[in-house]
């Protein structure tokens, strides 16, 4: 472990389970990862953390712990193999440490083998479910968050927080590092003469998506307050690409301002999460959690990329109300 390790790797190298080999190469920002197509090594790893968010969380499989380097399920299997030995009824190995059979099981005086295995997995699942209290920067709190939400998922009940439904294939929209440009532009209310927003809301009427069309690849989509997709909590400052058939929204009205609609976003067919955008780190962590991505935006000229915030895009957004 280098002085220079990203906060994330340390953290979860020190309290948790270390991190992939190609998170880890990420998150430290090797060279190879700061090109032009990709923007830099954070952005990069929020790509590969939408590729395990966008499919939903399955009970029995391990596909998720490959977040991790060479995670052993060996005591997962076991404990999901045998906890009817102990009348427990495991549907799955994620939330462990929530399930109170579980907990009442580990806290009896057996010493067994099975006993051990458990307590180290749901050692696991309690620090990892803490490890975003360690964070002090507020880009390493939203990998950390998703990290964990990926592993142990969350329902939209208990967060009170919408949840919105993830398609099944990837639509053909980008996610390169320029893709925050008209988002940029939209928040000083710079439209296009063509361009078009669409605003989806929540059951409250409150914008969640604000959707670009004829403004770079349409469909493109940035949310406006966290999302819950498969269990995972994504933050607001995201980017995603949206799919549903205009012709069949019968349920929306026009912009006060912009061309578009506002639409109900249980209207909608479903989205992908693509990656973080720049918008979802306030303006003063911005150029350290971004690095080369960020400088890229600087150099090429986009709209007050440093001083941008997010709340601008919500405040569009609510005057179109």
């Amino acid at each position: 472990m280098t002085a220079t390790a990203h906060e994330v790797v340390r953290l979860f190298q020190d309290h948790a389970y270390p991190l992939s080999e190609k998170l880890t190469e990420m998150l430290n920002e090797h060279y190879s990862h700061q090109t032009e197509r990709r923007g830099c090594g954070y952005t990069q790893a929020t790509r590969v953390l939408a590729e395990y968010i966008n499919v939903p969380r399955v009970s029995h499989e391990f596909q998720d712990l490959k977040l991790f380097d060479q995670y052993d399920t060996h005591g997962l299997r076991k404990i999901l193999d045998q906890s009817r030995a102990y009348h427990v009824d495991l549907s799955s190995w994620r939330n462990l440490d929530l399930n109170q059979n579980i907990q009442q099981l580990n806290q009896s005086e057996q010493a067994t083998e099975f006993c051990d295995v458990l307590e180290k997995e749901l050692r696991l699942q309690k620090s990892l479910r803490q490890i975003q209290q360690h964070a002090n920067l507020e880009e390493s709190q939203l990998i950390c968050s998703l990290i964990e939400d990926v592993i142990l998922p969350k329902s939209p009940i208990e967060n009170q927080i919408v949840e919105v439904q993830a398609l099944v294939d990837k639509p053909k929209v980008g996610s390169c590092p320029m893709a925050e440009n008209f988002f940029l532009k939209i928040a000083h209310r710079r439209v296009l003469r063509n361009g078009e927003i669409n605003i989806f809301v929540d059951v409250h009427g409150q914008p969640i998506f604000m959707e670009k069309l004829n403004m770079g690849d349409n469909h493109s989509c940035i949310s406006l307050k966290p999302v819950l997709m498969n269990g995972v909590r994504i933050p607001a400052g995201s980017l995603f690409s949206v799919s549903y058939d205009a012709e069949q929204l019968v349920e929306k009205r026009q912009n006060r301002e912009f061309k578009g609609f506002v639409i109900p976003y249980q209207a909608i067919s479903g989205w992908w999460f693509l990656r973080l955008t720049t918008l979802a780190v306030s303006p003063q962590n911005r150029k350290r959690a971004f690095s080369t991505h960020f400088q890229q935006q600087v150099d090429n000229g986009l709209y007050s990329p440093g001083t941008t915030e997010l709340q601008q895009l919500i405040d569009v957004a609510i005057a179109q109300l």
